[in-house]
């Protein structure tokens, strides 16, 4: 469930601030106790695993990252560690080498579904799509990044010239 800070305005305060009117997903967080975020909480965590902790079967995880630069490395192993988080769908530029970044959820079965712009270095990424075991959606880098801008922005369509003029 999506839901729009900026609808909850009220005559006493009018006007929230940007952050506020980002759209967040409703989930069991303690940030979005009730459906409704919070103002404030705090985003440091004791640990990788208590950072983790709302994460669950089926969801989607977005990795941040260039390549295995800048990747949440703890917070990828914490997930690999945690065998009751299955079929999950990653979107990431990349999908990580055979022991490292994503690669990680790779090797122990946890990804069902990639979106990626580029996967070449992955050879259990290669054999686990040529087996039919992993779902694949290849989606040029920009259009990757427009995409997760806008669905944070509440926008829920956008044109783009790729493959324009071409067989595709």
């Amino acid at each position: 469930m999506l839901i729009s800070l900026a609808r909850q305005a009220t005559p006493a305060n009018p006007v929230l601030s940007y952050a506020s009117r980002i759209a967040l997903r409703a989930s069991s967080h303690p940030a979005l106790a009730g459906g409704y975020a919070r103002r404030s909480y705090s985003k440091v965590f004791k640990s990788s695993d208590e950072a983790i902790a709302g994460i669950k079967s089926n969801d989607t995880l977005l990795v941040g990252g260039f390549g295995l630069c800048g990747i949440p490395e703890n917070l990828l192993k914490a997930i690999a560690r945690r065998k009751d988080i299955q079929q999950v769908t990653a979107v990431s530029n990349n999908a990580g080498t055979a022991d490292y970044g994503l690669g990680t959820l790779l090797q122990s079965r946890q990804i069902k579904r990639m979106v990626s712009s580029y996967v070449g270095e992955n050879e259990e990424f290669v054999r686990q799509y040529m087996s039919g075991e992993l779902e694949v959606e290849l989606v040029p880098q920009g259009t990757l990044a427009e995409r997760l801008r806008c669905g944070g922005a509440g926008i829920p369509a956008f044109y783009t010239l790729t493959g324009v003029g071409t067989q595709v």
